[in-house]
């Protein structure tokens, strides 16, 4: 039981290669003195952003909210710092301002997939099934979209049709590498590294300079355990883009994988610096923490995730697994629940809260959040929960 508690919290997802938060906006990458807007104007689109990214690594969201809303005032026709503000009014759990928002861009541009992608999100947080599903359909081929599909068709009961009509797309198109990234994101998805590293394969022939599909392919290498052949992939992904955030972050998950803490903590922290306000470079921290059995600092990471996006899972599964470890079990408890209330169907968070119950000696409760993680579409987990349920079935 244990091991698969430890399985929560160091396993490298194979349906990581997307994120449940928003994505990255790039700016030019230039290094730019930013100015203090309380006596500056600042007029460039690029500064706006790294100003308000400054502020949330100062832990003031609120600040880079203010911020854009007032360059906004002055520059209404700039969409990049437009769709940035929908997603810091998400992450500061103004669901209603951002849905406002990415509702109005897309009465202004409705052929634009990012804008499709970022209100299914919206539609995600307030558990609008059907409306997240036809947002998500209008951003295909967003490859992001996959994931979030896969989710929302397995809670419907119908992800086996979803998916077999993505996978006669892909059969049907062998050429088209965008639609080979599709069929690779949903073999990630849904717990299958060996088809998606194929897939992914098969993409990046078509093109070769896809920083996507080396992302997944560098993903779905890790989750397989041929680690020299990800540290390739990433490597040459970053060769093609050094700030690439979803290969910086894939790279530092690797090197946990390989106990090479230090350099996973460098590379961690680089795509922190690219983009303070999504969680995933976080999250890698805290698990470099929990290599080193820092649980106290691995809590404090996950803490800082939640608060850039307080929609994460993976950081309540990996609060909830230190507070265990801490010997916390009503903390960890509670942990487990927060995450749950936002995503009911998650089977880690259920096994986890499996597992708390048993050590708290709640049988009946740990027994049915076990059979709940007996359906999770990772076949570990999945294995773990049946095990787990079976002994407390046992006389």
């Amino acid at each position: 039981m244990k091991r698969g508690v430890r399985l929560l919290a160091l396993a490298v997802l194979a349906g990581a290669a997307v994120w449940c938060a928003a994505p990255v906006r790039a700016d030019d990458g230039i290094d730019i003195a930013l100015p203090d807007v309380g006596i500056s104007s600042i007029s460039d689109p690029n500064v706006a952003l790294q100003y308000a990214r400054q502020r949330i690594v100062a832990h003031d969201l609120q600040g880079a909210v203010n911020a854009l809303r007032r360059y906004l005032m002055n520059y209404p026709e700039e969409t990049g710092v437009r769709t940035f503000l929908g997603d810091l009014y998400l992450s500061d759990g103004d669901v209603a301002d951002a849905e406002a928002l990415y509702k109005k861009m897309l009465f202004d541009f409705p052929l634009e997939r990012d804008l499709h992608n970022d209100l299914g999100r919206v539609y995600m947080v307030e558990n609008r099934t059907d409306a997240a599903i036809a947002q998500f359909q209008e951003s295909l081929p967003d490859v992001e979209s996959i994931y979030y599909l896969v989710l929302l068709h397995e809670r419907k009961g119908d992800l086996t049709a979803f998916s077999r009509e993505m996978r006669r797309l892909a059969t049907a198109n062998p050429d088209d590498a965008t639609i080979q990234l599709e069929a690779a994101q949903l073999f990630g998805a849904l717990y299958l590294p060996r088809d998606a590293a194929t897939a992914f394969a098969r993409a990046l022939v078509l093109d070769p300079t896809s920083t996507s599909a080396l992302d997944g392919l560098g993903l779905s290498q890790t989750a397989i355990g041929e680690f020299t052949a990800a540290g390739a992939s990433l490597q040459r992904c970053l060769t093609l883009d050094r700030r690439s955030y979803g290969c910086l972050d894939a790279l530092g998950l690797l090197y946990v994988q390989e106990s090479r803490d230090d350099e996973a903590r460098t590379v961690l922290e680089r795509a922190y610096a690219v983009a303070p306000e999504q969680p995933q470079a976080l999250i890698g921290l805290a698990r470099v923490a929990e290599a080193r059995s820092e649980w106290q600092n691995a809590i404090a990471s996950y803490e800082r995730a939640l608060y850039v996006w307080p929609y994460s899972t993976d950081a309540y599964v990996g609060i909830a697994f230190d507070d265990e470890e801490l010997g916390k079990l009503t903390d960890a408890e509670q942990s487990a629940l927060k995450g749950l209330a936002l995503s009911p169907d998650d089977a880690r968070l259920h096994y986890m809260l499996g597992y708390v119950y048993r050590k708290l000696g709640h049988r009946d409760l740990a027994l049915a959040q076990f059979l709940d993680a007996e359906r999770s579409l990772d076949p570990d987990i999945a294995r773990f929960a049946k095990e787990s349920a079976t002994a407390l079935q046992q006389p």
